[in-house]
């Protein structure tokens, strides 16, 4: 099994769009982030954790955003990185491969092993975005202009000839 453990606000202040979001409401690009790392996760069929830093809450929170993709909020005092790094020391026999987004350098070099690759939040970015335009290209089709160009009388008309077309076929 496979894990992505995704620094947040590492991801976020390295995409213009999350980034200009960001300015005009945290809440919005956090969950612009979430839904293309869910996007990700659900391509791939692995597991996910996007940990943002959240020194004003009380206590640290979960949410599960999807079976695949959880939330962490850290909590005052905690940060994502240390969130990352106790995961990995106490769930890291648990994963094949254990996927850590940061830009964090020291981090990324404390949690060097043979099954833990670090991830540059650019190069992860470039991946939430292939995702991302490969399910709008696949799993979207429009209804074609001229079908909306038609008189419901035409439409009617041309659903009549398809329906006795596919009659005299079967």
């Amino acid at each position: 099994m496979k894990i992505v453990l995704v620094d947040g606000y590492n991801v976020i202040y390295q995409s213009p769009s999350l980034k200009l979001l960001l300015s005009q409401s945290v809440s919005r690009a956090q969950s612009e982030l979430v839904e293309m790392v869910c996007t990700y996760c659900s391509l791939k069929g692995v597991e996910g954790y996007v940990v943002f830093d959240a020194y004003r809450r009380p206590t640290s929170e979960k949410k599960a955003i999807s079976p695949l993709v959880k939330v962490i909020y850290t909590g005052e005092g905690k940060t994502a990185d240390s969130f990352i790094e106790n995961f990995i020391a106490r769930n890291k026999s648990r994963y094949e491969l254990i996927y850590v987004i940061t830009s964090d350098y020291s981090q990324a070099m404390t949690v060097l092993d043979k099954h833990i690759l670090p991830v540059s939040p650019k190069n992860f970015l470039k991946e939430l975005n292939y995702s991302r335009k490969y399910v709008k290209e696949k799993f979207t089709s429009p209804v074609p202009f001229t079908y909306y160009l038609l008189s419901s009388e035409d439409r009617k008309k041309i659903e009549e000839k398809l329906k006795k077309s596919r009659e005299n076929k079967g």
